[in-house]
């Protein structure tokens, strides 16, 4: 796509720009004060300069062409003072840019502080299905509104126009949507707010789960409400999905089939009988030999990541021959370029000293060796599984998960994946060593990834995460219902009827 075109139309802001009309303007200016347009002008040229310097990867998608032209348009739409989050939403398309995952961009705290305290919230907890959004959880004054029902727009706007909005602002890696949708599908009402503004009362098109068309006017409510509600009708406490911890892992045999749940490869995390992962692993898979299991299902489902060594000791088990995770791990610089704007500089410091060379070679500075990367391969645990293996994926599976899967995508070319696109790249990534930025004027923030890792793969970075053989996910009456249509699915695969 011509990069002429694309950027200016995010400037056209006749639908995505309604904060004066949503907010009273006096009632923003108590939040995020106006700032003088050159002081904007100043963060612009602090992030566009520290992701230049810092962050690795930054042309993995675009050219430098394509990211001056940005930065540019960006300046030329700065024409007058504004507030943060009309800055933010300026800056926001930076995720089509950048496209990694790991890098997120966030309005200001005292922002979001509002959005979370006062704001009022669109009162659904909603659901993306083939294009369509549903209502999961009706926590709203209108009990007759039916979970389950096609919500069409909100206040006059289509419901899936805003979703894609949002969507196509949340940073991802490549090309990936499934990751970037399930946040978006989970956190809508307060994205609408950063992005819209929010108000007191939101007119809804709703279809029944009967195909009929209504009309309904709800009343916005605060966050803690929604989880109020949401505790008092539905028994669910609301957890954002950076907050959350992990279930703990989990194996079991379920009609001959062995069942491996990897919650994070994170050694914290423990099973459900109470193992560290490396014995959890361990004694999984020697049941599976002891019992001479041909067929397991593991299911990285909702797995965000995590580190090296949880993940060394699961593929040892898979991969049959001595492997590499990765092949090249370096980062662009030792020390932050304003180190006054971030984050645990500290952390960083100590990173650098302990893992990676102090002189360049080639432009970077690469990382020494470490498991999975130089030295001596990995090599096949003596319980290693030779059967049949079916994987379990979703836009959650993100970073690390990303990486194992495409290792095991290049080494078991018989694996089966079911479930969707994984939201982690199996190729690259750029995380790593990762602080946040805050800009000094507008105070918004932007986490900037410090190593580029790529794994020991021979295919090409096509912008996407692993693609599942199937494409399988729940209906949102399966959702309502805690049904498991992608384990049901893959069980039907190796059993059929």
């Amino acid at each position: 796509m011509n990069l002429n075109r694309l950027y200016p139309l995010v400037f056209v802001f006749s639908l995505f720009t309604m904060s004066n009309a949503l907010l009273a303007q006096n009632e923003i200016e108590k939040v995020v004060p106006i700032i003088e347009k050159k002081l904007l002008l100043e963060d612009l040229e602090i992030l566009k300069s520290n992701l230049e310097k810092a962050q690795p990867g930054l042309y993995n998608y675009k050219t430098k062409t394509d990211v001056d032209v940005f930065f540019e348009q960006v300046k030329n739409g700065i024409t007058h003072d504004m507030n943060s989050i009309d800055f933010f939403r300026l800056i926001a398309p930076l995720s089509s840019l950048i496209k990694n995952g790991h890098s997120i961009l966030v309005p200001s705290s005292a922002w979001e502080d509002y959005v979370v305290t006062n704001a009022s919230l669109l009162p659904l907890d909603l659901y993306f299905y083939e294009n369509q959004l549903y209502i999961l959880h009706n926590v709203s004054d209108q009990t007759q509104l039916k979970e389950g029902s096609r919500l069409k727009s909100i206040n006059g706007k289509p419901a899936m126009e805003i979703f894609n909005h949002m969507v196509d602002r949340w940073f991802k890696d490549g090309n990936n949507n499934t990751r970037p949708r399930e946040i978006v599908e989970e956190e809508y009402r307060l994205l609408f707010t950063h992005f819209l503004g929010d108000a007191e009362k939101y007119d809804l098109e709703i279809v029944s789960p009967d195909g009929e068309n209504f009309i309904f006017k709800v009343d916005g409510i605060q966050e803690s409400e929604f989880k109020k509600r949401l505790k008092e009708r539905f028994d669910i406490e609301f957890v954002p999905w950076w907050r959350e911890k992990p279930e703990p892992h989990s194996f079991k045999i379920i009609n001959g089939t062995a069942y491996l749940k990897v919650s994070q490869f994170n050694n914290g995390i423990k099973s459900e009988d109470g193992q560290r992962f490396a014995k959890f692993i361990k004694s999984s898979f020697k049941t599976i030999k002891d019992k001479d299991i041909d067929n397991l299902v593991l299911d990285l489902r909702g797995n965000q990541g995590g580190d090296v060594r949880p993940q060394l000791e699961l593929l040892r088990h898979l991969v049959k021959e001595p492997f590499y995770l990765y092949k090249e791990v370096f980062a662009n610089i030792r020390a932050l370029p304003n180190p006054e704007y971030y984050e645990f500089n500290i952390i960083s410091k100590t990173e650098f000293k302990k893992n990676f060379v102090n002189e360049k070679v080639n432009g970077v500075y690469p990382m020494k060796e470490r498991p999975g990367f130089g030295g001596k391969p990995q090599y096949p645990s003596e319980n290693l599984f030779r059967g049949n293996l079916y994987v379990l994926i979703d836009g959650w599976s993100f970073s690390a998960t990303g990486e194992v899967c495409g290792i095991i995508k290049e080494h078991l070319k018989d694996a089966v994946f079911l479930g969707e696109e994984t939201g982690g790249n199996p190729v690259t990534n750029v995380s790593g060593i990762q602080t946040f930025l805050t800009l000094p004027n507008s105070k918004n923030r932007i986490l900037v990834c410090l190593v580029s890792y790529t794994t020991d793969v021979s295919y090409k970075n096509e912008g996407h995460g692993v693609i599942p053989n199937h494409w399988v996910r729940n209906t949102v009456m399966q959702e309502i219902n805690n049904e498991d249509a992608v384990l049901e699915f893959t069980l039907k695969l190796i059993h059929p009827e």
